[in-house]
């Protein structure tokens, strides 16, 4: 049997962390395609099926796991502290070969900053562009030699008018459920034919969503939506967390509607 992947993991402590009187198993274990993520059991009984996704921008997940394996980024010739910026058209590959020696370059010539509007009068300043640098910026760290890459949020997704209700959630799930990349998802929840079906949706920093979704996620005690979200036939349960350290878990049951649940940030193989 395949072991669970490392979203899975970490959706399964939150599940089981949430409702503490259900397990929470392995169902797709590569046997057959088609098959949904995990099974809710309780009292050795499945009532429930979950499918794991992300709104992410698909542009980006190639360069994110290409510049985020998981350690962190040591470059020896460096003094490090960088934090980077990208443009999520940047090839990781590249970014990964060339950037540590124009970011040498930058400490050789006392630049500690460096932004895509102001670039200054270097040759250095080209390849960057050329590599898809947005910003570059040198702070303090504890660990010489590291590079910090993110990918570049244009405005519209990274600042906003911060609401007081979470309305926008519940809207964003009514619009986003019904787009033809998320059939294979409903298709795999319906074939189930579990009594509550449930879509638990990851959002990362470069989530397709509006900052006024995104912003529900991050924040710490963002209000919860007051109206219900249009969910198909397929669907009788969503589940709504970022990849941020802060902010909090939201999901919307039939029962309770919506309530927050806590993220779980120790997850072991063994969870």
């Amino acid at each position: 049997m395949a072991k669970l992947r490392g979203e899975e993991r970490w959706v399964k402590a939150c599940i089981e962390a949430t409702l503490p009187d259900a397990e929470v198993e392995q169902h797709d274990d590569g046997s057959k395609p088609g098959m949904h993520d995990l099974d809710l059991i309780r009292s050795g009984q499945r009532f429930g099926a979950v499918e794991i996704t992300s709104a992410a921008d698909p542009e980006s997940i190639p360069l994110w796991k290409l510049i985020n394996k998981g350690q962190r980024w040591i470059e020896p010739q460096l003094a490090g502290g960088w934090f980077v910026s990208l443009l999520p058209s940047a090839r990781g590959k590249r970014v990964r070969a060339e950037l540590p020696s124009l970011l040498a370059e930058l400490e050789r010539l006392g630049i500690t900053e460096v932004s895509s509007r102001r670039r200054p009068l270097h040759p250095v300043a080209q390849q960057l562009d050329a590599l898809g640098v947005v910003t570059a910026g040198q702070g303090g760290t504890e660990f010489p030699g590291s590079i910090y890459p993110t990918i570049h949020l244009p405005d519209e997704k990274s600042g906003g008018m911060v609401a007081d209700a979470g309305d926008a959630l519940a809207s964003w799930f009514s619009d986003w459920l019904p787009e033809p990349d998320q059939a294979d998802n409903l298709q795999k929840l319906a074939r189930s034919a579990a009594p509550e079906r449930h879509l638990f949706v990851i959002f990362p920093g470069f989530t397709t969503a509006p900052f006024s979704v995104a912003d529900l996620l991050m924040r710490n005690g963002a209000p919860l939506p007051t109206v219900p979200p249009a969910l198909p036939p397929e669907i009788t349960h969503v589940w709504a967390i970022s990849t941020w350290n802060s902010g909090d878990g939201f999901r919307w049951s039939p029962a309770d509607g919506w309530s927050r649940f806590s993220k779980v940030f120790q997850v072991t193989d063994g969870d």
